[in-house]
Order: C-alpha cells, then sequence, then structure tokens
C-alpha cells in the first residue's frame, strides 16, 4: 500500500497518544518511525515488534550515574529514551569538544539514526557503532544532512548488546570497509516525491491503535460535535 509521508507520520502521531506517549514524545517518536520507513529502514516492523515494550509502559526518565556518560537502558525503548538523551548529551558539547556515551542493554539500534541525522543541522560530526548479528562492527557516520550506514575493522573497543555515539564539534573523517547506505537530502526529497510502500501487514495493526484516539460517536459526543457531518452543511 501507498501512503504520503504526511499520512503515515499523522496516523503514528495518533498510535503514539493511543500508546499513552505524552504530547511533545509522541512527535517524536511518530518522526522517528516515519523517517526509517521513508529510508527504507523497516520502522513500521521494528516499532510492531517492539509494542510489548511501549504500548500503556510510556517512561522517559533517564537514570545518571556518577559516570553519566554511560547509559544502561535495561532493555527499554530508545523510542522513549533517545530523544531526551541525545538532547541531554548535545547540551554537554558546551563544555567539551568530543563526547563518547556508551548505552548499555539497548534495542533497536535504528530508532537514533533519526535523531542523529536531524542533530547533524546542528552538530559538526555524531558516529554510532555497535556489534551486528553477525558480530561485525556497524558503524553510522552523520554530517551535515548526510548519513552513512556501513561495516568497519576501525579498533573501537565494542561488547555485545553496546552501543557508542560520539558526537563532536570537529568534523573527523572515519573509513569504512564498505558503505551499505547513504541519505542525504537529495535521497529524501526524491523519495518525499513519491508515495512511502507500506506493508500492509503492519500499517493494520498500527491503524487499529491509532483508532484508540478517536471519540465514539454517542448521543453525547455528537451534542458536543463529535461525529458531526459535512462541515459545509
Amino acid at each position: 500500500m501507498n501512503y504520503s509521508f504526511y499520512e503515515v507520520y499523522i496516523t503514528l502521531l495518533r498510535a503514539f497518544s493511543g500508546m499513552g506517549f505524552p504530547f511533545g514524545a509522541d512527535e517524536d517518536a511518530a518522526f522517528i518511525i516515519s523517517w526509517l520507513e521513508l529510508n527504507n529502514l523497516n520502522g513500521l516492523k521494528v516499532l510492531v515488534n517492539s509494542l510489548n515494550k511501549i504500548d500503556k509502559k510510556y517512561n522517559g526518565k533517564i537514570l545518571i550515574k556518577n559516570n553519566e556518560f554511560e547509559i544502561d537502558l535495561n532493555d527499554s525503548s530508545i523510542l522513549m529514551k533517545g530523544p531526551g538523551l541525545i538532547d541531554y548529551f548535545t547540551s554537554k558539547l558546551d563544555k567539551n569538544k568530543d563526547i563518547e556515551i556508551i548505552i548499555n542493554n539497548f534495542s533497536d539500534e535504528q530508532y537514533f539514526f533519526p535523531l542523529l541525522y536531524k542533530l547533524s543541522n546542528r552538530i559538526a560530526f555524531s558516529r554510532l557503532i555497535y556489534l551486528n548479528s553477525k558480530n561485525q562492527k556497524k558503524m553510522c557516520v552523520f554530517k551535515k544532512n548526510l548519513m552513512q550506514i556501513g561495516l568497519t575493522s576501525k579498533k573501537i573497543e565494542i561488547k555485545k548488546n553496546q552501543l557508542k555515539i560520539l558526537i563532536s564539534e570537529k568534523n573527523k573523517s572515519l573509513s569504512f570497509d564498505n558503505i551499505q547506505k547513504e541519505i542525504t537530502p537529495t535521497t529524501i526529497q526524491k523519495k518525499l516525491s513519491r508515495s512511502v510502500n507500506i506493508d500492509i501487514k503492519y500499517w493494520k495493526i498500527i491503524e487499529k491503535i491509532a483508532l484508540r484516539t478517536y471519540v465514539p460517536e454517542t448521543n453525547e459526543s455528537r451534542s458536543k460535535g463529535a461525529g458531526g457531518g459535512d462541515a459545509n452543511e
């Protein structure tokens, strides 16, 4: 099925509201999934497969311990914690030129992709690295509206179920063994000019959740304006 990016975003916004995400957090989450879906990064599939972690379980609180640059997510969703984490650590760049953040016990690392791409409008450089299912080092680099995804053999110590994010005010160059995907304003604009191809299996699940936000049509709701007919009548 094909939908416009706006239709995808609005339906997701309603779905996250229906799942109990507060105002603002629902917008962040809808942006993350819409952006992933637009760029063929399986946003809806990942979301549907993680509904048991987030549906009516919203908790955006971030526990900062003695080492503020190492966070244990305890397998909670990046959809809930990610935007706050990126905002918090970006604010620390006022005092530190380079910041490396270690995220332990995470899942669905791709939820960070749209956040770091968006951040590239303000920050010169960021890099995300983790081990994929084949124990290979997967690296994502973000520079001024450019995202590159690929594998690297660069000597960066990384453990399983650990993710490292580097953000810097200085531009850097990093070597990939191979680049698997690039996202730029041009590639995004081309996709926006076409409809987003949605997997109907996952879309029906999200649409059903979005319906929770609609007011049931009753005599009382109609008297208050819900379920009205054509505004021109």
